[in-house]
């Protein structure tokens, strides 16, 4: 075997490594400091995808999701659309839920669901909900019920890629909020940041 090749061989095992630990490291979140008016917002962890669950106003909650229409929205989770979702783009799909209050969010919680919560500034939790809010209405004509999640979901005008999945969406969400993220985002495994570390 030529050097060159030793070497190749090298550098993508070194390649190969560095991603497998920046892949199983999880994602920091840095809420605000002091936000003003903070109001509690949730992410909600489901091992490979995530979502955020932001007040209403009017003492009720709404969850939000992205994902892949097929897979997500469709439930066509068959290996080949699992494989078109991760390899090529595909049609993106935004779901949203209701919840009257925090106690009918926890019923819809299971064991295998990690959920984090944190104060934001309830101006910034506002304006998100408003601009998600409008973003779903935008292609209300696709709406279609899930009963599996129980959740809306219509098709939404970015695609879903490897590189644009549901934890990248919510990583733009969190910095909507004044949120700061440390680390590789791929997987769903968020963390909140050590209080004393911050």
């Amino acid at each position: 075997m030529s050097i060159f090749r030793r070497i190749s061989l090298f550098m993508l095992a070194i390649l190969a490594s560095i991603s497998l630990v920046l892949i199983a490291a999880p994602a920091i979140i840095i809420p605000p400091v002091d936000p003003v008016e903070p109001v509690t917002v949730y992410v909600l962890d489901l091992g490979l995808h995530s979502r955020l669950v932001l007040p209403d106003g009017d003492n009720g909650l709404i969850q939000y999701a992205y994902g892949d229409w097929h897979y997500f929205a469709l439930n066509q989770q068959d290996l080949a659309s699992g494989i078109a979702a991760l390899l090529i783009p595909t049609q993106g799909t935004f779901g949203r839920r209701k919840y009257q209050n925090i106690a009918q969010l926890q019923q819809t919680i299971t064991n295998d669901v990690s959920v984090l919560n944190f104060a934001v500034a309830r101006t910034k939790a506002t304006q998100l909900q408003k601009s998600l809010d409008q973003r779903f209405q935008q292609n209300i004509a696709t709406q279609i019920f899930n009963p599996l999640n129980q959740m809306n979901f219509v098709q939404d005008d970015l695609d879903y890629t490897l590189y644009h999945n549901s934890n990248h969406e919510l990583v733009i969400w969190l910095q909507n909020l004044d949120c700061h993220i440390q680390g590789f985002v791929l997987l769903a495994d968020f963390r909140l940041a050590d209080p004393e570390k911050k």
